[in-house]
């Protein structure tokens, strides 16, 4: 009989016998790299996977195993790997310098093509990643409004400077109370110091009636309210549609900013139009640079006035390398190549990629759901409503072995995702490599019933069709 502990022995070991090219490599980076590794999220036991190649919607790691690609380097290649337009791009303009340390007319095309796609864009500025976008936006909405204090969502995440390691991690970190004793303690990421608490406050997620509270009582503190359409790593909930607009009600009578982070969700929408809400400001990121490292921030020309050197009060914005040649050129080329149709198509194959996995999770009989929008999907175990963070925190703990174990097990087949869960489509995706993962997702599961049922009984007791 097949116990527990033999179905992890045997995912463990059949992961390392396939992958002992990125153990070596992974033994050898820690001579030079702490955790052998440069960015934790793509860090796991007992080694990542060290890759050579991406064609497509392809991998090949070191060892010369081929997986299907469904992370597209966290939302970030929404093309695939080397998709041949962004090639070409990126050739054409290496030849021709990468940064010349002044303007360039690429700016104004990639500029002039994010402004008409996004209607609350007037105008916009340029830096190198998320983080920085959704910095400079904060700091944007400070200078303007002439106040300190900003809000932000429990479990968004926007980045790795102090203002957004606030409860960016639910369950990781060091609690704090905040100063509006109504709200609960916040979780403040290890390496930021508590006092930031004294200038953002943290809400749960689609709840108008906290929001409302916290940013009419506090409002001439408030510069700004910062909230992604849906979470990311919280979890992949979307937004109602209520939250946001009541969030636009609140800011527009407090005259504080509202601020998207679309760094994620620009791939599905971008999220304001598909719900006709303006934010203030708007950040963006990954996939406006097709591969290449990119920030982006922008929205009302009134606020945006205040990084004009000719203006009476201007904010200092540096930075060496935003708006380079080459991650224009790839950008430029990026936003031509991703259209209104190949959303709507990625969106629809979402749609069925999610239901897919939910089907295939209740034939096997393990209780868990599908959630996201569009091409980005999060499978999270258990029973009952997700509205915000905290319920994808319940959902996850006393689960990380499970859900490791699920990673491993899906690289086993030949299936790359994240290993906090995320899976993403990109343009190459085709609905066969849908239906390829979907039965290599409930073969897992299937694979991984005994140690569920030792571990995790509860997530067979109640599944619809399944048995403990």
């Amino acid at each position: 009989m097949t116990t527990a502990n033999d179905i992890g022995t045997r995912v463990l070991d059949e992961y390392e016998s396939r992958t002992p090219g990125s153990l070596a490599a992974f033994r050898k980076a820690h001579e030079y790299l702490p955790g052998g590794d440069t960015r934790t999220m793509t860090s796991y036991d007992p080694h990542p996977l060290y890759f050579d190649e991406g064609q497509g919607v392809r991998l090949r790691d070191v060892d010369g195993n081929w997986y299907t690609d469904f992370l597209a380097n966290y939302g970030a290649l929404v093309h695939g790997h080397n998709h041949p337009a962004l090639l070409e791009a990126v050739h054409e303009r290496v030849e021709l310098g990468t940064a010349p340390g002044g303007p360039t007319l690429s700016q104004i095309e990639h500029a002039r093509r994010l402004c008409e796609r996004v209607p609350s864009l007037d105008t916009v500025r340029y830096c190198n990643s998320g983080t920085e976008a959704t910095m400079w936006a904060l700091r944007a909405a400070r200078a303007f409004t002439g106040r300190d204090l900003v809000v932000k969502i429990s479990g968004g995440y926007h980045g790795t400077h102090d203002w957004s390691q606030v409860d960016a991690f639910v369950a990781n970190g060091r609690q704090f109370p905040q100063h509006d004793p109504e709200l609960a303690p916040a979780t403040v990421s290890h390496g930021v110091p508590g006092q930031v608490l004294d200038s953002v406050l943290s809400v749960p997620y689609n709840d108008v009636g906290t929001a409302r509270r916290v940013l009419s009582e506090w409002a001439e503190r408030t510069a700004a309210v910062i909230v992604e359409p849906m979470l990311g790593v919280g979890g992949g909930i979307p937004a109602d549609p209520g939250f946001l607009h009541g969030l636009r009600e609140v800011t527009e009578r407090t005259g504080a900013l509202l601020i998207f982070d679309e760094c994620a969700t620009f791939r599905v929408g971008p999220w304001q139009v598909r719900h006709d809400v303006r934010p203030d400001l708007t950040t963006f990121s990954k996939i406006i640079g097709g591969g290449l490292p990119i920030g982006v921030f922008g929205g009302r020309a009134d606020v945006m006035e205040i990084f004009d050197p000719n203006g009476p009060d201007p904010v200092f914005h540096a930075s060496a390398f935003g708006a380079n040649s080459l991650s224009l050129a790839a950008g430029i080329a990026a936003l031509d190549n991703l259209g209104p149709a190949d959303i709507e198509r990625l969106n629809r194959m979402g749609e069925r990629f999610r239901s897919g996995l939910d089907r295939v999770a209740a034939d096997a009989g393990v209780a868990g759901d599908a959630v996201g929008c569009g091409s980005i999907s999060y499978f999270h175990f258990g029973f009952g409503e997700i509205h915000d963070a905290a319920d994808v925190a319940a959902r996850r703990a006393h689960r990380a072995d499970l859900r490791r174990l699920l990673h491993l097990e899906l690289l086993n087949r030949g299936f790359v995702t994240g290993r906090h869960g995320i899976m993403c489509l990109s343009v190459p995706t085709e609905p066969s490599d849908v239906d390829e993962f979907t039965d290599a997702f409930g073969g897992a599961l299937r694979t991984l019933r005994p140690h569920i049922a030792r571990h995790h009984p509860e997530l067979l007791d109640r599944a619809p069709g399944g048995t403990s």
